[in-house]
């Protein structure tokens, strides 16, 4: 049985041709294999800025987990015009990727071997073409601050606040958009809390923000009072400009209080020492 394999790059500059080898799919039209190295995908993150870098990573992750855990994803997020079903591994489909070019991922014409395709023989490819060869998963572990946040805060706090709530015009009649909020609660003046990334996509960023805004202005156009109000996160990096930015006009303002994800405690002890309990019964 003929076996094709097709190689992934990573574009870096589609100009000067400069790409590298993150993966490699393998196929003899009954069994399929993929793999991309998690070592180098780590490795791009000094290289690509934030945006492109999580493009990539979703990109190698929905084929992985199309193909190696068996699960259908959206096509349109990764093929045009296509049913994304596992008829797609094709010589004649695979000669189209190599010509269809979306600046996040490259596939190689398809090359045939002449092998019997197994683990062995996979490995091998592999580490011929991409990197050493690791039986670890290619699901990379996230760093999610609101995962820490969750795990950290949260137990600490949760009888004297209420946790995880969505908030609608129901509450405040002001608020015009609903909004998932970490923690609200009252001592005389409203006291909220909200995790915001800070690595995310500067759009959605925004959007986090500016809705987290929203709600403590909806806040205290219903009590008529100033209120206590932190953010969490941790300081993104410098090269995403715009998002550095915004954390320093957040952390710099009086308006709102950052707390950096590694010190919590200094929420736990406020809501501790002022005697704050639940805004909602």
């Amino acid at each position: 049985m003929k076996t094709i394999y097709s190689i992934l790059y990573v574009n870096l500059n589609t100009t000067l041709n400069e790409r590298v080898s993150i993966g490699v799919l393998v196929s003899n039209g009954s069994k399929n294999y993929f793999k991309f190295s998690s070592d180098k995908l780590s490795a791009f993150k000094g290289i690509l800025n934030s945006e492109r870098y999580g493009l990539v990573k979703s990109y190698l992750k929905s084929i992985d987990k199309e193909i190696v855990s068996d699960n259908i994803v959206d096509s349109n997020k990764l093929f045009i015009k296509r049913d994304f079903k596992n008829d797609w591994i094709n010589e004649s489909y695979l000669v189209y990727l190599s010509r269809y070019s979306n600046n996040i991922i490259q596939f190689s014409e398809p090359k045939t071997i002449d092998v019997d395709l197994n683990d062995n023989t996979f490995k091998r490819i592999f580490e011929k073409y991409i990197f050493k060869f690791s039986n670890d998963t290619n699901v990379e572990p996230e760093f999610n601050v609101h995962s820490i946040v969750k795990k950290q805060l949260f137990p600490k706090i949760q009888e004297k606040v209420n946790i995880e709530k969505t908030l609608t015009s129901d509450d405040f009649e002001n608020l015009f958009a609903p909004i998932d909020i970490d923690f609200i609660g009252v001592n005389g003046i409203p006291v909220a809390g909200q995790t915001i990334d800070f690595e995310k996509s500067h759009y959605y960023l925004e959007n986090d923000v500016t809705r987290f805004v929203s709600l403590t202005k909806a806040i205290e156009l219903e009590g008529d009072s100033r209120g206590k109000y932190f953010v969490l996160g941790r300081e993104p990096q410098k090269r995403v400009n715009k998002n550095h930015l915004l954390w320093e006009h957040i952390r710099d303002t009086e308006f709102l209080e950052f707390v950096d994800i590694s010190e919590v405690g200094i929420i736990e002890d406020y809501i501790q020492k002022n005697n704050v309990r639940p805004f909602f019964d």
